[in-house]
């Protein structure tokens, strides 16, 4: 058999030679302070991600999956409650619905999108409806105004699934920051990866980040005083320190997986097959 070269995904090895430096710097300061659960690289990771998402805030969790549960739960989702979103995603956005103890409510994605389609909420909705979760899937973002406009009709919570989006714009406006919360993941695939499993919430409110804060620490309102129950769900200094050190190098990568976009638009033009990343150029304010 002919062996043919395989073209990964994400060559994590590569990514990390380009700033070895950096990233070997970063991992043995965390060593050498010894402080590896929260503290000042958390923080710092916390405020810069903030503001690289237009948020007012944002809270590091242990990944992706976690991050929807704890916004759901924070924004007051629970059993009884019917959440809608979509199918057309990974599991973990389901599994952060459920496990608030809420139903799942399916609608369909666009056929030009692949992400929800806004004219397929309403008739959704019904009086168990407490929130949306769009999926802003492949880096593409779903229909921010119009999906705002219908949850603010019928008093829904909007939570973002961006865990597939870190640096993706919607009129030019960076996602996580649209709805009531923005939930990212960290693994070491995605856009911004770290070494090993990560998430944050971002948000424009900042009350709703402490409470995740504290839920996401177990509960706890200080060292020994847990006014709910909790779980343990940390973004560790050493991922943090990892992150805040890839995060400067964001615009320039997914620049770069834009023009590798283009180039294959380019040689499938002749093909039935047909890039997604046309559709939505002006959405992501691409050239």
């Amino acid at each position: 058999m002919s062996s043919k070269p395989r073209v990964p995904l994400a060559d994590l090895a590569a990514q990390y030679a380009s700033i070895k430096p950096g990233i070997d710097a970063a991992i043995r300061d965390v060593i050498a302070s010894a402080a590896f659960v929260r503290g000042a690289r958390v923080t710092a990771f916390e405020d810069a991600f903030a503001a690289y998402c237009g948020a007012r805030a944002s809270v590091g969790v242990g990944n992706g999956t976690d991050a929807i549960y704890l916004a759901l739960r924070a924004l007051g989702i629970g059993a009884g409650d019917e959440v809608i979103t979509v199918s057309h995603t990974f599991i973990g956005t389901i599994e952060g619905i459920v496990l608030t103890g809420a139903r799942p409510v399916f609608v369909d994605v666009s056929d030009e999108t692949l992400v929800m389609d806004p004219d397929l909420i309403e008739d959704a909705v019904t009086p168990a409806t407490r929130a949306v979760v769009p999926v802003h899937l492949y880096g593409h973002p779903c229909d921010m105004d119009r999906i705002n406009e219908i949850a603010g009709r019928h008093g829904l919570k909007v939570v973002e699934d961006a865990a597939q989006a870190h640096g993706a714009k919607w009129k030019g406006r960076p996602v996580g920051g649209e709805g009531n919360a923005g939930c990212f993941s960290f693994f070491p695939g995605k856009n911004l990866g770290a070494y090993g499993d990560g998430g944050a919430v971002t948000s424009n409110d900042e009350n709703l980040i402490n409470i995740i804060r504290g839920m996401a620490n177990h509960g706890r309102k200080d060292k020994y005083t847990h006014d709910v129950i909790g779980v343990n769900s940390r973004l560790d200094a050493m991922q943090a320190a990892i992150l805040s050190v890839k995060l400067p190098h964001m615009e320039d990568w997914n620049r770069r997986r834009r023009s590798h976009a283009a180039t294959y638009g380019k040689a499938f033009e002749d093909s039935p097959v047909r890039p997604l990343a046309d559709t939505l150029k002006e959405a992501l304010g691409a050239p």
